[in-house]
């Protein structure tokens, strides 16, 4: 088994008595009964990796910082990077191995939780997104889990985090929140006011095929603190409406230094539930927070904003259909094409190697070969045109 697991269920250094034994020294114990097993442990491998294609990512760890154990908690993070190392095409895109320790099973998912959602991690795309929805599965923590898991509870592959009648409301308060105490502090005569605020969010949710759908969400936020704090703890109340659904009251507090990533959110209707969501980016319309584990790009409108938008022509998307794109960073090993070539639907066009893996890439569509714009030996990065096709 994992020796994070071991270590943290029997309190014994194992990397400690390899060394003791390799230097002839006698091991801390040699009796089986010293051995306790104490609580239960879990371990999440993170990777620089893409959770919906299962692809390496590479680039360099613009922003990283590690969990640490909470109240309560034993956390533990393994790991041979820190901010400004670089995930490359030559090594396996393993960050880190997070591990978590509880009385029990469900003490121990719950503390794995926490610490996914305090992991910060930019400048790579990573699977914190996975790892945090199989945790949180009801399956898992039933321990209702085999090697068809992924395939079971993914039919249509993993899309992210899925909004629903409870979390929909809670993202859609808290980021009202955050947008509020940064208003405050870009717009110091707005703090003075502590009146409520109307903001309709646009919440995206990607779907099966692919989509991105936008959530609407009309908040009425009211600042219950007697001042707003910057760089402390601020009590909202926030009523949430989306289409025809019933008005949803979010009664939460927020702890938030401004300027930095981490805001602990406290909901405190039914049952008093602490969360971490974490400030990643502002937008030109919103801004972009990690809400259990997955990236939202989220738009903060005022009331004539938002009506103003739906005025707005939408961006036409770019055809990919005649294109073979590079689907990560790496090295052109061969190409099977030439121009002018008819090709066949899944036809083979090229290889490309990265992370010691070698990728066939197919033909999204039967055609002609328009062009080829790699060779053997290329370096290319991800989304890279390697060759066009026509329908002559």
């Amino acid at each position: 088994v994992e020796h994070p697991i071991t270590e943290l269920i029997t309190g014994l250094d194992l990397v400690e008595e390899m060394i003791r034994s390799a230097a002839g020294l006698p091991l801390t114990t040699t009796n089986q009964a010293d051995v306790r097993m104490d609580g239960w442990a879990i371990e999440a491998r993170v990777y620089a990796e893409d959770p919906e294609k299962f692809l390496p990512s590479i680039g360099t760890l613009a922003r990283y910082r590690e969990p640490v154990s909470g109240p309560g908690e034993k956390v533990r993070c393994d790991s041979g990077v820190a901010e400004g190392s670089e995930i490359s095409v030559y090594y396996d895109p393993m960050i880190s191995k997070l591990s978590a320790h509880g009385p029990t099973r469900n003490d121990a998912i719950a503390a794995l939780s926490g610490a996914l959602d305090r992991y910060l991690i930019t400048g790579v795309t990573h699977n914190i997104p996975l790892l945090r929805d199989v945790v949180a599965s009801p399956a898992f923590a039933a321990g209702r889990t085999s090697t068809s898991f992924l395939a079971e509870h993914y039919p249509h592959g993993f899309k992210g985090h899925r909004l629903d009648e409870r979390s929909a409301p809670q993202l859609a308060a808290a980021t009202s929140a955050l947008h509020y105490i940064r208003n405050a502090r870009d717009n110091p005569s707005a703090a003075a006011s502590s009146g409520p605020a109307d903001y309709a969010l646009l919440l995206p949710q990607l779907l099966d095929d692919g989509s991105v759908a936008k959530l609407e969400a009309r908040v009425n936020l009211q600042l219950l603190s007697a001042t707003l704090n910057l760089s402390g703890t601020n009590d909202f109340q926030a009523t949430v409406s989306s289409g025809q659904q019933q008005k949803t009251v979010v009664n939460f507090s927020v702890k938030w230094n401004v300027d930095q990533p981490f805001a602990d959110i406290v909901y405190q209707n039914n049952d008093s539930t602490n969360e971490s969501i974490l400030f990643l980016a502002p937008l030109p319309l919103g801004m972009r927070v990690q809400f259990r584990g997955t990236k939202f790009d989220i738009d903060v409108l005022s009331p004539d904003q938002r009506e103003l938008l739906r005025l707005m022509k939408e961006k036409e998307k770019l055809d990919t259909s005649r294109l073979v794109l590079a689907p990560m960073p790496g090295t052109i090993i061969s190409v099977a094409v030439s121009v002018g070539d008819v090709v066949a639907e899944g036809a083979q066009v090229a290889v490309v190697e990265a992370m010691k893996m070698q990728n066939v890439l197919r033909a999204p569509r039967p055609g002609v070969v328009k062009a080829v714009h790699v060779v053997p030996g290329a370096t290319v990065s991800g989304d890279d045109i390697l060759v066009e096709l026509s329908d002559d």
